[in-house]
Formats: structure tokens, sequence, C-alpha cells
């Protein structure tokens, strides 16, 4: 009697572990993965980052804006009584540090001798011209320069989003599988009590008729304990792994979800990293276009630019500019005529010391950069080809696993036979029902860890954004 009483509690407790779903149903990998890109906060700063770069290389083509300028200067008191205007507009053109120069000027008024540059016909002085460098500052400048490395910024922090939002989307898969483990897990658990349920109806049946002792229903009951001890700690690993997966799983208010701990498990996640050997090739060759060497690969090309840069300031300045003009209206004859000028101006540093010891800095940095890009390729080829051989690893695990599985149920099946036939004990079945469930149990987590040897093929060559699956 004592021993039914506490079989039955037993089985009360275990009902209440087995609750059905509360009608939340687990997201799909997709589901997370839209929810993560479109609702976490950490990719909103990541793209606000950009954003601020974009600003930059705004700011830095502002260099080449079209400016205006003014002068305007009058004498108010002494002999002469003159005063002029001119305005000018000037176009940064780029090549060359060219600019193109169109001016008007107006004068009135005398003049001393060394004032009558600002002499003017009545309709004043229209003029364009151009002005640029020969030799330093020809090929490169740091207006150019900047605008270079801002766009080259972008590209450099493009990758590195890539390389960001390839690991937390890793991670949050990751919390994914370990919450879709522990489901299974936990349904497992559960088909195994309802299977325990059933025949607990025959023990009674069996002892109340006399064919088996009382203390069978107890050895029985042990069996029933250890499953439901295995179901709470189940549950309490699966509340754990739900409040740790509610940091990436977002509402579109970008407020963390937790998931009930009774949330039915989707039949199918959707898995979208599966793979073939002919896709591990793939991924393989895919470790060239790796955007962690796209960001050493545009460090060297700023360092390439810088370089250039320092070679340009050991140039002597040699700088051109030519202008027309041509005054309108009345006024001095020597003022009538169409005028062209051309002038050059020439300054050199001697020694340099400054600019070569920049070369030779940069010149070592662009060094230690096709170092670290070698180093880097090793280091993702290394890490590939053990992703690749953990990976067939897991294949051939879980294909023992569930053979495993199945020889564990045939086994249980035999045993419950020759328990019925009087030629075993409840000790031996238990045994066999023990073993059971813990080969299911293994093969859940093989067939899990084969799903996590995927993620990290695809997390090795910083993939899991851009699979084929994911595209379409």
């Amino acid at each position: 009697m004592v021993a039914r009483i506490l079989l039955t509690l037993s089985f009360s407790s275990v009902c209440l572990f087995a609750g059905r779903a509360s009608g939340q149903t687990l997201p799909t990998v997709p589901d997370l993965l839209e929810s993560m890109q479109s609702n976490h906060p950490y990719v909103q700063v990541l793209s606000e980052k950009n954003n601020q770069l974009l600003y930059k290389l705004d700011s830095a083509e502002s260099e080449f804006d079209l400016k205006l300028e003014q002068d305007i200067s009058g004498r108010l008191a002494g002999y002469y009584d003159g005063s002029a205007a001119s305005q000018r507009f000037i176009k940064p053109l780029g090549d060359m540090n060219a600019k193109l120069i169109t001016e008007y000027r107006v004068a009135t008024g005398d003049f001393p001798i060394y004032e009558e540059q600002y002499n003017t016909l009545s309709g004043g002085e229209a003029s364009i011209g151009v002005a640029l460098s020969l030799l330093q500052n020809r090929s490169i400048d740091k207006r150019r320069l900047g605008v270079s490395n801002a766009r080259l910024s972008i590209e450099q922090y493009q990758a590195e989003l890539t390389v960001k939002m390839n690991e937390f989307l890793y991670k949050g898969l990751s919390h994914y599988l370990k919450w879709y483990e522990v489901g299974l897990k936990i349904s497992a658990v559960h088909s195994l009590l309802d299977t325990l349920k059933t025949r607990k109806e025959g023990l009674e049946t069996r002892v109340k008729r006399g064919d088996l002792a009382e203390v069978t229903l107890t050895e029985f009951e042990a069996s029933v304990l250890e499953q439901q001890l295995a179901l709470s700690q189940l549950y309490q690993i699966q509340r754990t792994a739900a409040q740790a997966l509610a940091y990436f799983w977002r509402d579109k208010e970008g407020q963390s979800q937790v998931i009930a701990s009774d949330a039915a498990i989707p039949s199918d996640i959707h898995w979208p990293y599966t793979i073939t050997p002919l896709q591990g090739a793939a991924l393989r060759s895919a470790l060239n276009r790796h955007p962690a060497l796209s960001v050493i690969r545009t460090e060297q090309a700023v360092a390439q630019n810088n370089y250039r840069l320092a070679e340009n300031q050991l140039l002597p300045k040699l700088d051109l500019k030519a202008l027309v003009a041509k005054d309108m209206g009345s006024g001095p004859t020597s003022l009538a005529e169409t005028e062209g000028k051309i002038g050059l101006s020439f300054s050199y540093t001697l020694g340099n010391r400054k600019a070569k010891a920049k070369q030779a800095t940069l010149k070592s940095e662009l060094r230690v950069l096709d170092y670290e890009l070698t180093l880097a390729q090793d280091q993702l080829n290394q890490e590939f080809e053990q992703a690749y051989a953990y990976w067939q690893q897991a294949n051939e695990v879980l294909e023992l696993q569930r053979k495993n599985a199945d020889l564990s149920v045939t086994l249980s099946q035999l045993e419950r036979q020759r328990f019925d036939a009087g030629d075993s004990d409840m000790f031996k079945l238990n045994a066999r029902e023990s073993g059971v469930l813990k080969s299911k149990l293994k093969a859940i987590e093989a067939q899990v860890s084969l799903l996590e040897a995927e993620l990290r093929l695809h997390r090795v060559v910083a993939g899991i954004m851009t699979s084929p699956e994911m595209r379409g």
C-alpha cells in the first residue's frame, strides 16, 4: 500500500512538470536572426557608427566645395580717396591639386603708386584662371588623401561590421541551440514517463492478482523517481537557457522576450546552415574573402596612401598660376588690353629629415601589415580545418549514437518480454529503461552537436549572414 501511495505521488509530480505547451512557440532560426538584425540595440549601435563614418566622408569631400571670397577696401581720409571691391569663385578640381578661379573686381578714385593694381576701367575687370602643382602635391595631397582614407575607413568598418555581426549572431544561435537541445531532452523524458505511466497500471493489476510481489512496485517507483529527477534538472537548465536567449530574442520595440519554460518546440527550426562536403569546399575557398582579411587590406591601403604622401613631401614645391583678365568700360588705355598672366612659385626644405623619417616609419608599418595578413590567413586556415574535422567527427558520432539508441530500445523490448514471461526481474527491466533514456539523450546531444559544428564552420568564414539558404 505504501508503495502505491508513493507511486501515485510520484506520477502527480511528474504531471506538474509535464504540463502542456502554453501556446507560445519557440522561434525558428530565421525568426531569431530577423529579430536580432532588425530589433536589437547592439545592431543599431553598429549602424550608427557606420553613419558617423559617412558624415566624415562628407566632411573630407567638402574640401572640394565651391568657395566664394569677397574683399572690399576704401580710404576714408587722406589725400587719396580710392575704393576697390573684388569677388572670387574658387573651385578645387582635385587632379594636380588644381583649382579654377574666376574673379570680378572694380575700383574707383585715386590710388597711390603702390596700390595701382587696384585700378580697373569703369566697368570693372573680369578674369579667369587656374592654379596647379607641378611637383609636390601633383599626384596626391592632404585633401585627396583625406577623401581616399575616409572611403577606406568606411570599407574597413563595413568589414569589421560583418565580423562583429557574425560573432553576435553566432552567440545568439549558440544559445538557441542550447535551449533547443534541452527542449528535445525534455520531450524524450516525457515520452518515457508516458510509457511508465501505462506500465504502472499493468503492474498494479498483476500485484493485486498476486502474480508479482509488492516490492516490484517499489523498484518501479525508483525508476520513475530517477526520470523525474532528470526532468526536474532539465527544466532548471531550460529556464537558464531561456533567460540567456532572451538577450538576443527581441520584439519590435527592442525589448527582451523570455520564452516560457513550457513553450512548444517547433517541429522544424528551418536550419539554414546544413553542410555537405561540396559546400564545405566552397566555404574553404571563401576564406580568401574573409572580412577580417579585408580589414587588414584596407589598413594596407591607408598606409600606402600615407606612404605616397610622405614621398610627395620629399619633392620640391613648384606651383603654377595662369590668369586671363579683361577690363570693361572707360578709363586709362593701359587697362584696355586683354591681359594674360602666369606665375611660378618654388620652395624646397633642405634635408627634409621629417619627411624621410615619416616615409621610413610608414614603410615599416607596411611590412608589419604584410606579416599580419599572412598570420591572419594562416590562423583562419587552421581554424577552418579544425572546425571541418570536428564537423566530420560530429557526423560519425551522430550516426553511432542513433544506432546505439535503436539498439537500446530493442534490448529494452526484449527485456520487457522476458519480464512478462517471468524470466527477468524489475531491477533488470529498470536498468534497460534507464539505458534507453540515456542513449536517446546522447543521440539528442550528438544531433545538436552536429548543428553546432555546421554553425561553427559558417562562423569561421564569417558566413552566418551570407549562407545560400539565408540569401534565398
